[in-house]
């Protein structure tokens, strides 16, 4: 993990700017965080929509005095991505998309060694187990949601454990091979030739 204690830890949102992904919610989180003096950075990652773009991306930002804290950088790609993710401390998806089926956003934090802090939307909570590999909050909450990220923020160790756990998650139940695995017992035990 990219942390140590001469420096904020950094956040990561990686989606679309879409507001059922959770942008609003996560910014008015991170404005709670704020004002109880919290140091860190949240680095967000996507494309602009026709919902949100950039600069309406960044007057809420300003509208919330997290100028500084919040930087947008927009579409990443391969290493790019890579780099953001390897930066990171602490990853939060804060969605309540209603077609949210299985995020890989969420399997690439784990594969990172990241905490994830997300919703129990759609088969997230089969990704993030809730006080092991990171939080589940109810969607929407944005005390709750600023409540867990500060949990992570004042504690290395729980970042560290709990990031731990969720690579050992990743590497046991979400890798290619495992999928690889688990197809070819599903075809051999249902397949009759």
């Amino acid at each position: 993990m990219a942390s140590s204690e001469d420096k904020e830890p950094h956040l990561l949102f990686l989606s679309n700017l879409l507001i059922s992904k959770g942008v609003v919610v996560l910014l008015d989180s991170l404005k709670v965080l704020k004002e109880k003096g919290c140091r860190f950075v949240c680095d967000f990652v996507g494309g602009e929509t026709v919902e949100m773009d950039a600069a309406m991306f960044l007057a809420e930002v300003a509208k919330r005095g997290l100028k500084g804290m919040v930087v947008y950088h927009g579409r990443k790609y391969g290493k790019d991505k890579e780099a953001f993710l390897n930066a990171a401390d602490i990853f939060v998806f804060p969605t309540f998309y209603h077609n949210e089926c299985f995020p890989l956003v969420l399997l690439e934090a784990m594969e990172h060694g990241l905490p994830c802090i997300s919703t129990t939307e759609g088969g997230i909570p089969g990704i993030v187990d809730d006080g092991k590999t990171g939080f589940l909050v109810p969607k929407h909450d944005v005390a709750v949601l600023a409540d867990k990220i500060l949990l992570l923020l004042n504690d290395s160790v729980l970042r560290s454990n709990m990031g731990k756990v969720g690579r050992e998650k990743f590497e046991k139940e979400f890798t290619l091979e495992v999928f690889e695995k688990r197809m070819v017992e599903i075809l051999s035990n249902n397949v009759k030739c």
